[in-house]
């Protein structure tokens, strides 16, 4: 009953601001179509992340996990064709199923998408040293969170933010004997967050057609 009100409720939200158009309905069945994970952000989830770029008048974003480009395509709708997204996915194959739906959202201006390892691809990025993130969205492999976090401090401003998703993991955050190594991840990125002083951050729960899980949003002091 609790899931099945959440994912009413969510669908309650998402028609009432008419979240889903043509392209992003198209994006989802492409990823069906392929057989590929259906591990994308939520409209709502996809409306919020578009507001937090918004918010921090985001020109340049970088985001770890493409999958078939959805979260990617709210974010990148949120430049307005003033500025540049580079998001990384380590599947070739999922990667050319997000390009064509970014050239569908007409939006092959903006994003550029980098098919590889995105500790090897940070190399390459970094040799820009005086390019500043303003908005950094890891939602790929959780052991790496942390890894990821490092490199978007040495790459932002005061104001940034960096965003983590899926880190209460349906509640098993909790487990501190999981050998789930996602849940090892997330765990140990919470821990540090909180601990860290180089960000102030807060960790939302999220519940919905996405089940329940939640996102970590720190902005950079």
């Amino acid at each position: 009953m609790r899931e099945e009100i959440f994912g009413k409720v969510d669908n309650y939200l998402s028609n009432l601001f008419s979240l889903n158009d043509d392209i992003l309905e198209r994006t989802e069945e492409s990823i069906r179509e392929n057989g590929m994970p259906e591990h994308s952000v939520s409209a709502n989830q996809g409306q919020f992340l578009f507001l937090l770029a918004k918010m921090c008048n985001a020109q340049r974003i970088i985001e770890i996990g493409t999958l078939g480009g959805y979260s990617t395509i709210w974010l990148g709708r949120a430049l307005n064709g003033k500025g540049k997204l580079t998001s990384i996915e380590i599947d070739p194959n999922f990667a050319d199923v997000a390009r064509e739906n970014i050239k569908n959202a007409g939006l092959e201006n903006t994003v550029e998408i980098i098919t590889g390892d995105a500790l090897d691809i940070f190399s390459e990025l970094s040799q820009n040293e005086n390019e500043t993130v303003d908005l950094f969205f890891m939602d790929a492999d959780k052991p790496n969170y942390m890894a990821y976090f490092e490199w978007a401090i040495k790459h932002s401003r005061k104001g940034s933010l960096i965003i983590a998703d899926n880190v209460i993991r349906n509640g098993e955050v909790l487990n501190e004997n999981s050998n789930d190594e996602k849940v090892i991840g997330v765990r140990a990125y919470n821990k540090m967050l909180s601990e860290s002083d180089q960000v102030t951050s807060s960790i939302l729960q999220q519940v919905g057609i996405k089940d329940y899980d939640g996102i970590a949003i720190s902005i950079v002091k």
